[in-house]
């Protein structure tokens, strides 16, 4: 019984990410609400899956030709905008790489044209959004697709000053763990903030590798944590020396050991507790040893003089 009201929850989240899914397929379409339906559960509510389809669907081009007199219009914005953003991604890609996709130097290049600096913790959820693979790697589909996803199926984010404006947007969403959009936002119900973090993991892993690094973690934690809704300039009880009482406590017990995706998981749902000395803390509950070998620690002399600050 209790779980009901959990699994309608998910449900009414599913169903609000489908429908946001929808209005950004019409928005790129012009398409009937009765098409942009049809196709976008043929596309299993991939928003680009089903703009394929679409352009293959004389009848659903023609319906929304009858909507509103624009299709061809709305077809042709679209090629343009991607065009646009095709010349801005092949400005930084790197022809010395097979896939000519952006690389690092690359990566470097797109930051200073935007004015951001690599350690801003907006350049996470952009990654996330234009899908890269790893860290200072973007490939041109998911880049096009991606921008379009943030401009809502508009021209807003086909330009440099368009891309500026709408990383100032998506600062603001990250902070609130505001909803994903369009079809990644269909492919899961938690908000952007914890979509970012779980991403970040694989992201920022070596390839071949299974764990992250503790260094690198630690660096992503720096960036990621200050912005989580439970930390203490969001409203939430984590502070900063919450954080780097963590970081020292890595530093001196783990042998530079990395992170499993466990403890990376976790350590987010840890930082909601973010009591002056985590007195809530549940030994019992399925916490990763490390966290519960950081409370103690916290708990004894090792850190109680940090605990004293906020």
């Amino acid at each position: 019984m209790p779980a009901r009201p959990h699994a309608r929850t998910h449900a009414q989240s599913s169903k609000a990410t489908r429908e946001s899914a929808v209005k950004q397929f019409r928005s790129i379409t012009n398409a009937t609400q009765a098409d942009a339906t049809r196709l976008m559960k043929q596309a299993n509510y991939h928003v680009q899956q089903a703009v394929d389809l679409f352009f293959k669907d004389g009848a659903a081009q023609k319906g929304a030709g009858g909507a509103s007199g624009s299709g061809a219009s709305s077809a042709a914005v679209r090629k343009e905008s991607e065009k646009k953003l095709g010349e801005i991604f092949d400005r930084h890609s790197d022809e010395d790489d097979a896939a000519h996709d952006i690389t690092i130097e690359g990566t470097m290049s797109y930051c200073e044209e935007l004015s951001i600096s690599l350690e801003d913790v907006v350049l996470l959820p952009l990654s996330f959004y234009l899908q890269s693979p790893t860290m200072g790697r973007f490939t041109r589909d998911k880049f096009i697709a991606g921008w379009r996803t943030l401009a809502d199926g508009t021209k807003a984010c086909d330009t440099i000053s368009g891309q500026q404006k709408a990383l100032k947007g998506l600062k603001e969403e990250l902070l609130r763990d505001g909803e994903v959009k369009g079809e990644l936002g269909a492919n899961g119900s938690a908000g952007l903030f914890k979509r970012t973090y779980d991403y970040t993991y694989a992201f920022a892993k070596p390839e071949g590798q299974k764990s992250l690094p503790l260094e690198t973690a630690l660096a992503c934690w720096d960036l990621l944590i200050p912005s989580c809704p439970s930390f203490t300039t969001q409203g939430g009880n984590f502070t900063q020396r919450h954080l780097d009482l963590w970081k020292s406590y890595l530093n001196a017990t783990t042998n530079g050991r990395a992170v499993s995706k466990d403890t990376w998981s976790l350590f987010l749902e840890f930082v909601k507790e973010g009591e002056k000395l985590f007195e809530g803390h549940d030994f019992d509950g399925a916490w990763p040893s490390i966290i519960d070998g950081f409370v103690t620690w916290a708990r004894e002399g090792k850190g109680e003089e940090g605990m004293d600050e906020s």
